[in-house]
């Protein structure tokens, strides 16, 4: 198998880290690497040729989240085995580089619909991984998703299954003949992907890619028309873009008592997840980092503090003057005027008053956003 792949396959796993690679891939597609060029690439919405290069980039800057890619199978075009079969063949000026973070558990639904991909004798297909100790995973997936359906953690959990599956996912990738997988156990996946391919990535100005601030998922939640559900993620993506809450805290829903049960729910698949990188750096990883032993210590000051509160008065605070100089930093960028918005209210206000002026900035917020990324006007609230 040569040393260049034909194409790069980011599979994910969600929520590692895909939002922040995603985004900084989107604003830079055209990568210079230690073997040659990268070239990111996501489909047309309709169909045809795929973007890449500066024009990926202006409509990336042009979409509400910011950055662009793959679809999953279920729900797509018919012919989207079709297409990235087109730009492996035909790459457009660089090694080619798709991604879905959904496409981690679908291995064989590309090996049955890309069977020429798939031998010892074609041109390699690497694939792109990166993974989070279990605890880490499941609390973030929770709060991604899970929170959404009304469940709380353990009700999620059990009615999902067993979730943290990634060994065994990524297992069956790396069992397909011509792969080659790149796995990276890290919370830092741009500076794993920057040492992995010899590059380097741009980082975001402003906003955060990580959990969002209790406070805001509280607000989300108690006023579902700004995310009615786990996918309508826009108003979230506007947040992130231009809104910062210095040192908010982690939203945590796991609690001690899932810990037994979840130690030994994943024992297995940590094993199966190790055994795909080298035994060293495993027995490394596993002794220096305890999440991945399930430990409870590295969460002993979460476990005590509890489920995060969604509705702390100081929190609501914090996160009202983010979403004010958030306004104002995205109506300067639009060339527009900042809209007046109340002063911070007094921490004893009731948790409906709050709401109400929230939603006022935010909905100033995702209107000067529009105007910024599409340059319309913008009338007033």
């Amino acid at each position: 198998m040569s040393d260049s792949p034909a194409i790069i396959l980011h599979v994910g796993a969600p929520t590692c880290g895909t939002r922040a690679l995603q985004r900084a891939l989107s604003a830079a597609p055209l990568l210079t690497t230690d073997s040659g060029t990268l070239a990111y690439t996501v489909p047309r919405p309709r169909g045809g040729a795929v973007l890449s290069g500066r024009a990926l980039r202006t409509a990336a800057a042009r979409d509400v989240r910011g950055r662009l890619g793959w679809p999953d199978p279920e729900g797509a075009e018919t012919g989207l085995f079709e297409q990235i079969d087109r730009v492996r063949r035909k790459p457009p000026g660089g090694v080619p580089l798709a991604s879905n973070p959904g496409w981690i558990g679908q291995a064989d639904r590309f090996a049955e619909a890309l069977p020429q991909w798939f031998t010892e004798d074609s041109p390699p297909v690497e694939i792109c991984a990166f993974a989070r100790p279990p605890l880490d995973w499941l609390n973030a997936a929770y709060w991604e998703w899970g929170v959404w359906s009304g469940r709380g953690f353990g009700a999620w959990l059990a009615q999902m299954g067993m979730p943290y599956t990634l060994g065994a996912a990524l297992s069956r990738w790396a069992a397909l003949p011509g792969t080659d997988l790149k796995l990276g156990l890290t919370d830092d996946v741009l500076t794993a992907f920057e040492g992995a391919y010899g590059t380097t990535l741009p980082r975001p100005a402003r906003g955060t890619d990580g959990a969002l601030p209790p406070a805001l998922l509280g607000f989300l939640l108690r006023n579902r028309r700004y995310r009615a559900d786990a996918t309508d993620i826009a108003a979230e993506e506007v947040f992130r873009r231009w809104c910062h809450v210095e040192d908010a805290p982690r939203p945590w829903a796991v609690l001690p008592r899932h810990l037994s049960a979840l130690r030994e729910a994943t024992g297995g698949d940590l094993d199966r997840l190790f055994a795909l990188i080298p035994e060293a750096e495993a027995e490394s990883l596993r002794a220096r980092d305890p999440r991945w032993t399930v430990s409870a210590d590295p969460y002993e000051t979460l476990f005590l503090r509890g489920r995060a509160p969604l509705d702390d008065p100081e929190e609501l605070a914090q996160l009202y003057r983010a979403l004010v100089r958030g306004v104002g930093t995205v109506a300067e960028a639009a060339g527009k005027p900042v809209p007046p918005l109340q002063p911070v209210l007094a921490t004893r206000a009731s948790v409906h008053t709050w709401d109400v002026a929230v939603a006022r900035a935010l909905e100033h917020l995702v209107l000067l956003d529009t105007a910024q990324r599409r340059g319309r006007r913008v009338f007033g609230l």
